[in-house]
């Protein structure tokens, strides 16, 4: 009996496969609900320990910690975000696609993750150290803000976008135990606000009227306008970038910003060749996955980089 095969198996095999595959699409939008591509972003609460090896493996449980918080809380505010834009999202030719906007997830099964994400939150928000719970719960908190009303103020909303970036960085430190640059912190928010704001520019020149119900604070933009501080946040972001290079120990510091400042500096000119000429840069993430230019200059930048700073400590 366990072998037989007829009529009556062959129809539950019919039945049973489109089944199968529904479930394990059903899965998969589950996962990308989470948007695991941009966990990347998370790596940021990584920048300051890696400056100082040593230092930090007294603290490395702590770190992996604030990490995993990070991830948590991000993917609770993308759930979130979508639950609340699912509408808007339908506008958009790509954010349409998102499971929720799609309704490869449905409403009730996004609010079920939210809720699970918020526990698995909480849960690690009391394991980290004091301080960086702290600072994770002042992000959560900025990001609810921001999905409930910032997001529709123009530059405000780019602002708490870049100021999340920060967070994340000053968490890293606090939870390895160390003091941050000031110009580190600069650097990564002028990049930040660089960015957003290009993801605006990309959709505000290629959306029109659909893009500003998409999202209404672009009424306030113009491309020239966003062209113009776009450039004006690379350029600062490059040069603190630089000042924060040159203020490690010597003489690695200033041996270190002579051999990366040119990766740092090609990576901002083919963004920018990216956003104004192939009129890309709706999503950074995407842009930095798929373009092998880009790809390859930061390969190459990450192990120039940890050559410097393993070599300052050796």
């Amino acid at each position: 009996m366990d072998h037989y095969v007829g009529p009556d198996r062959l129809a539950l095999d019919v039945v049973e496969g489109p089944i199968a595959a529904r479930r394990v699409r059903a899965s998969g939008a589950y996962v990308a609900l989470l948007r695991p591509r941009h966990w990347v972003k998370c790596s940021l609460v990584l920048v300051a320990p890696v400056t100082a090896p040593p230092e930090v493996i007294p603290h490395l449980g702590g770190i992996v910690l604030t990490l995993l918080a990070f991830l948590s809380a991000s993917s609770t505010v993308y759930v979130l975000n979508d639950l609340r834009d699912c509408a808007a999202d339908r506008l958009h030719p790509v954010k349409r696609l998102r499971p929720l906007a799609s309704g490869d997830v449905s409403f009730r099964g996004a609010v079920a993750m939210l809720v699970a994400l918020l526990l698995v939150t909480v849960g690690l928000l009391v394991a980290v150290p004091p301080l960086a719970a702290l600072i994770l719960g002042g992000y959560v908190l900025m990001n609810i803000w921001y999905t409930l009303a910032l997001k529709h103020q123009p530059l405000v909303d780019v602002s708490v976008v870049a100021a999340g970036f920060v967070l994340r960085v000053l968490a890293g430190a606090v939870a390895a135990g160390l003091d941050v640059q000031p110009l580190l912190l600069i650097c990564v928010y002028c990049a930040s606000v660089a960015l957003s704001l290009g993801k605006r520019r990309h959709e505000l020149a290629g959306l029109a009227v659909a893009g500003e119900r998409h999202r209404p604070a672009l009424s306030a933009y113009s491309v020239p306008f966003l062209d113009h501080v776009v450039v004006l946040n690379l350029v600062a972001a490059l040069m603190c970038y630089l000042a924060t290079m040159w203020q490690l120990k010597p003489p690695y510091g200033k041996v270190g910003a002579a051999l990366t400042f040119p990766f740092a500096a090609f990576h901002v000119t083919r963004y920018l060749q990216m956003l104004i000429v192939e009129r890309s840069g709706g999503d950074p993430v995407d842009d930095l996955m798929r373009d092998r230019q880009m790809r390859l200059n930061l390969g190459l930048w990450t192990a120039v980089l940890a050559s410097t700073f393993l070599a300052s400590f050796l």
